[in-house]
């Protein structure tokens, strides 16, 4: 758009505050609702792992302690005899391997019964063992398979207590001869001492293996397999349960079992970052008389945050999807709003450039257009009054013209024509006929008044029949050059612009003299583009003074289209140059204008400048 910037249009600043006003609230609040929902999303994760991590160890502990109650089933029925404990207590069976092969098989298949309903009580139980300490051997229960032998292993001296064994292969407590396919399952076992009531007499030790399956199966719904890891751990870090098997069984190497242990908390999460690992780790302990356990387990923020992303991809997807058709509203809006207003600037150009008849076709209902309906009235009006005005200042000039064409002094007309006609009599002379003819051009040229705009040649015939005419009044006393360019002749000018000029010499520069002769010249050519032409009338008469001179040129300065300036009136009475001036620019346009010179040593000089442009473009 002419004489606006890019960025300073009505339609661009629309578009921009609309836009502004629409995508940084929605983006605001996407940013904002991104943030609360990550955070929200993010606590409920948290408070999820704890609970999970809780119920995981309510779990364990409602299970371990299913197993410790099953243990201390030693202990039922103290008293009555062919009990486990009475047994016990009571040393039945003195010798390992006593000399009645009777009392042998009825008291093992006794003992078998009773570590055979542990055994049983829980379908987990992979190996029951029983060291019966004054006897020194073990009886080991596997399979419905009971087994006795000399005992192997080192019992504590201190066991005081039941504890847990962290996970391991299963084994055959030192029995040897006992072969076992199922000896690389992994347990935990729970060994329990039995004491006799009420000293702290050691009777014997009852080991109880437990598969590790059961662990796996009560914490495999606690973490997402592939995406978390899970730790069981106790307080001496052995590792009884990882989602890595390979770490089963071993001692526990990470750092952050360190900062479990040092915070005293029994619950928590905390972050952490180390190797390939990113993310919060959640903690939960379980702490009974006979376990110390640690339940752990590892999150990655991405997996933490994953739901919160989905949400906020989700949201992301569909506001993105309203910003586009906010958007692209906006700019519909934008440019239909302004679509009027720029076809209302877009004929304002065109008037601009002279087309005062544009038709302005906008017929919206709203403000434009009703400024577009006061526009196109105003032009209406403006046009209707500048051509009131043109054809009101055509038919003055035209008036003007056929005023000053009827200027010509009749009583010269009848004294030349009476001149001529007795010298026609009296010689029968050609000069008296070219004088007639001269006289006949002027008056059939003044008669037309219909020709408002003639070639310069006709124009250049006019002034030649009233040069013969000057010339036969004033004899050798006038001499005329004439230096016209051929290409000027066809030129279109305004009827009757020179004339005046030469009628000024006449009047006010001619001076008649036999010592030196006045001399007239007229001079026309194109420039050098052909989009001007120069007419010259140039004199060595008696000329002016610098001080007329500059009156002249002051007057001719306030000469427009709109006609000639206020003269005096001892000029308004003639053909001035103002009123030359006055029609060039009014059949042309206002840059046609006049140069008033002085010749050396004595005379004067007129140059008429006319630009072309208006008859090119006819």
């Amino acid at each position: 758009m002419n004489g606006v910037k890019p960025f300073n249009t009505i339609r661009k600043k629309l578009m921009l505050l609309l836009l502004a006003a629409t995508i940084l609230p929605i983006a605001t609040s996407m940013i904002i609702s991104y943030n609360a929902t990550t955070k929200s999303i993010t606590e409920e994760a948290i408070a999820k792992n704890n609970r999970l991590l809780s119920l995981g160890k309510t779990n364990i502990m409602n299970y371990m302690n299913n197993i410790n109650q099953k243990s201390l089933a030693v202990y039922n029925a103290m008293n009555v005899p062919r009990s486990l404990y009475y047994i016990l207590e009571h040393s039945m069976e003195d010798e390992v391997f006593p000399n009645d092969i009777t009392d042998v098989i009825r008291n093992r298949n006794l003992l078998k019964d009773h570590l055979y309903n542990i055994y049983q009580s829980v379908s987990e139980f992979h190996k029951v063992r029983l060291y019966v300490v004054n006897q020194n051997a073990t009886y080991l229960l596997w399979n419905d398979d009971i087994k006795v032998g000399q005992n192997v292993e080192e019992i504590p001296e201190t066991l005081k207590k039941a504890y847990i064994e962290p996970t391991h292969k299963s084994h055959n407590y030192g029995l040897v001869n006992l072969k076992s396919s199922a000896s690389e399952e992994l347990v935990f076992t729970l060994h329990r001492p039995i004491f006799r009531a009420p000293s702290d007499e050691l009777l014997a030790e009852l080991s109880i293996d437990v598969k590790l399956l059961v662990l796996e199966d009560l914490n495999r719904q606690l973490y997402d397999s592939g995406e978390e890891s899970f730790y069981i751990v106790d307080a001496e870090g052995q590792i009884v349960l990882s989602s890595n098997k390979a770490e089963i069984g071993t001692e526990a190497a990470q750092s952050w079992l360190g900062s479990i242990v040092e915070s005293g908390q029994d619950s928590g999460h905390f972050d952490w970052k180390a190797g390939a690992f990113d993310g919060m780790i959640f903690y939960d302990r379980i702490k009974t008389p006979y376990m110390d356990w640690y339940l752990i387990k590892q999150t990655p923020y991405k997996h933490l945050f994953s739901a919160a992303d989905r949400i906020a991809r989700i949201n992301t997807a569909v506001g993105i999807v309203f910003l586009a058709i906010v958007v692209l509203a906006t700019l519909f809006i934008s440019i239909r709003f302004t679509k009027p207003l720029l076809r209302l600037i877009g004929y304002v150009n065109k008037i601009e450039t002279g087309n005062l008849n544009v038709s302005i076709d906008i017929h919206s209902n709203d403000e434009i257009g009703l400024l577009a309906r006061r526009f196109r009235s105003m032009m209406q009006t403006i046009n209707n009054l500048i051509l009131t005005e043109y054809r009101l200042e055509i038919a003055n000039k035209t008036n003007e013209l056929k005023a000053l064409q009827a200027q010509v002094n009749p009583h010269f007309l009848y004294n030349a024509l009476q001149s001529i006609g007795t010298v026609s009599l009296q010689h029968g002379d050609t000069k008296a006929y070219s004088l007639i003819t001269s006289l006949g051009k002027m008056m059939r040229y003044h008669m037309n008044t219909m020709d408002a705009v003639v070639e310069l040649s006709r124009e250049l015939d006019y002034v030649q029949a009233y040069l013969d005419l000057q010339k036969q009044r004033f004899d050798t006393a006038l001499h005329i050059q004439l230096h016209i360019e051929e290409q000027s002749r066809h030129i279109l000018v305004p009827k009757m612009i020179l004339q005046p000029l030469l009628e000024n010499f006449f009047k006010h520069g001619f001076v008649q003299s036999s010592e030196e002769p006045s001399e007239l010249i007229i001079a026309s050519k194109l420039d050098e583009t052909q989009t001007w032409l120069t007419i010259t009338i140039a004199d060595n008469g008696r000329g002016l003074s610098e001080e007329r001179r500059q009156e002249i040129l002051l007057r001719l300065e306030r000469v427009t289209t709109h006609g000639a300036p206020q003269t005096s009136k001892q000029e308004e009475g003639g053909i001035g140059l103002h009123n030359v001036l006055s029609r060039l620019r009014l059949h042309f346009n206002a840059t046609a204008f006049m140069e008033l010179q002085h010749v050396q040593p004595h005379g004067f000089s007129v140059t008429i400048h006319i630009p072309l442009a208006k008859e090119n473009e006819g």
